[in-house]
C-alpha cells in the first residue's frame, strides 16, 4: 500500500470523526435536550395539541411550541437510559409502577411528578362507611376457597358492598367469579352458570 492511499485513509477517517464530534453537541441543542443525569433534570413542556410537547431537559426546552403538527402531552417525565423520556399515567397501578411515592392513607394515594394524584381502586357499599382496596379484597380471595386464580376483570357491586372476580376455572356453561363481601371481609366461588347444571 502506497504512503499517498495510507495518507488518504487517515485523513478521511479524521474528518469523520471531526464532523462526529462536532455535530454530537449541535445534535443535543437544535433537538431541545432530552439528555438527562435524573429524573429531575426532566420536565413537560406544551400541553396536548402543541407542537413540540413532551419531556424535555428542564435547562434545554424549545424555542416555541408552535407549528403544525400535533402531539399528545405526556402526565410527568422520568430520566431513563440518559434520556427525558414521557410517562402517560392514568391510575394508581402506573404510578406505583412508575416508581412515584405512594402516602400510606387508606385508601392509599400516589402522587407523580406533576402533581397529579391517584387513589388506590376500592370498594364502598351504599351509605356503608367501609371501604375495601382491590389489593384487601384480592389477598382475602387468595386465602379463600376462591385461590390463586383470580384474573384481571373486576367490578365494584355497590348496592351489595362486594367486589366480583373473574376466577380462571373452567366449567362448560359458567363463568365463575370470586365474590369478596366487604362488611364481613368474607369470600366466596359464585359459579355464574347458565342452562341445566348435572
Amino acid at each position: 500500500m502506497s504512503k499517498k492511499i495510507l495518507i488518504f485513509i487517515v485523513l478521511v477517517v479524521a474528518i469523520v470523526l471531526c464532523y462526529a464530534l462536532f455535530q454530537l453537541p449541535r445534535q443535543v441543542i437544535e433537538e431541545g435536550g432530552k439528555y438527562c443525569s435524573i429524573d429531575n433534570d426532566c420536565v413537560v413542556f406544551g400541553e396536548t395539541g402543541d407542537c413540540n410537547c413532551g419531556c424535555y431537559n428542564k435547562e434545554n426546552l424549545p424555542s416555541s411550541t408552535g407549528g403544525e403538527c400535533f402531539c399528545a402531552a405526556p402526565n410527568s417525565c422520568k430520566c431513563m437510559n440518559g434520556e427525558c423520556d414521557g410517562l402517560f399515567i392514568s391510575n394508581f397501578k402506573e404510578c406505583v409502577e412508575a416508581g412515584y411515592p405512594i402516602f400510606e392513607s387508606y385508601p392509599r394515594q400516589c402522587k407523580a411528578s406533576d402533581n397529579n394524584t391517584f387513589i388506590e381502586e376500592y370498594c364502598a357499599k351504599e351509605d356503608f362507611l367501609q371501604i375495601m382496596t382491590l389489593e384487601k379484597a384480592k389477598e382475602i380471595a387468595i386465602n379463600s376457597e376462591c385461590g390463586d386464580r383470580l384474573k384481571e376483570n373486576h367490578m365494584c357491586n355497590e348496592i351489595t358492598g362486594t367486589y366480583w372476580i373473574d376466577l380462571d376455572i373452567i366449567k362448560e356453561g359458567c363463568n365463575p367469579a370470586c365474590v369478596i363481601n366487604i362488611e364481613t371481609e368474607e369470600a366466596e366461588i359464585n359459579w355464574r352458570c347458565t342452562g341445566l347444571i348435572e
